[in-house]
């Protein structure tokens, strides 16, 4: 049975009030960082993506062009990331992360880790991954719908890896979406405050 009207617009309001809690969370967590939560998503992206035009992350990550040259001159300057030649275009470069970067990305999602688990003290492990598979499985359908594969991996816990994930990603705000707006630069500037990954 196709799922009500009703019911979808439920799950809207519930998405809207997790990612308006998870703002919240997010600032009143991260504690001092060097880094906002629009760069420590831009590495997570880059370290399970490996590198990419900045064309190609623009499009991939939903920041407009302004948004994600801010960032990225600040990630290249903390040493983060590099840009090297593509070798498919020698007129165009490559962002690429540092192993400085990942153990940015190592450090931020290990702390993150700790203070989620302190917050869901009451949980058990059973819970936890029900929840897990409920999140990926929606973002998975979502992704689907929109005809893009996923960025991020959805490893079981027999498949350690690499660092895995928020968002947010999402982190933060995990996955991030295109906006249809005329004034780019204000959507820039909202996207980079609204980010979680």
């Amino acid at each position: 049975m196709p799922v009500s009207h009703d019911t979808a617009v439920e799950l809207v309001r519930d998405l809207l009030e997790l990612q308006r809690v998870m703002k919240r969370v997010t600032k009143t967590d991260a504690g001092p960082r060097r880094l906002n939560p629009t760069a420590i998503a831009l590495l997570y992206y880059l370290d399970n993506n490996g590198p990419r035009r900045a064309t190609v992350m623009a499009s991939e990550t939903g920041l407009g062009p302004s948004g994600l040259s801010r960032q990225l001159a600040v990630l290249e300057e903390e040493g983060h990331v590099e840009r090297t030649p593509d070798p498919d275009d020698g007129r165009a470069a490559l962002v690429a992360i540092t192993e400085r970067g990942r153990e940015q990305v190592r450090t931020v999602l290990e702390q993150d880790a700790q203070r989620l688990a302190a917050r869901l003290e009451g949980w058990d492990e059973d819970q936890a991954r029900a929840s897990r598979g409920a999140i990926n499985e929606i973002t998975t359908v979502f992704l689907s719908s929109l005809g893009v594969e996923r960025t991020t991996s959805c490893r079981g816990p027999q498949e350690p890896g690499r660092a895995g994930a928020t968002a947010g990603d999402g982190g933060a705000d995990g996955e991030h979406t295109g906006r249809e707006r005329t004034d780019q630069g204000h959507a820039d500037r909202e996207h980079e405050e609204q980010t979680a990954p």
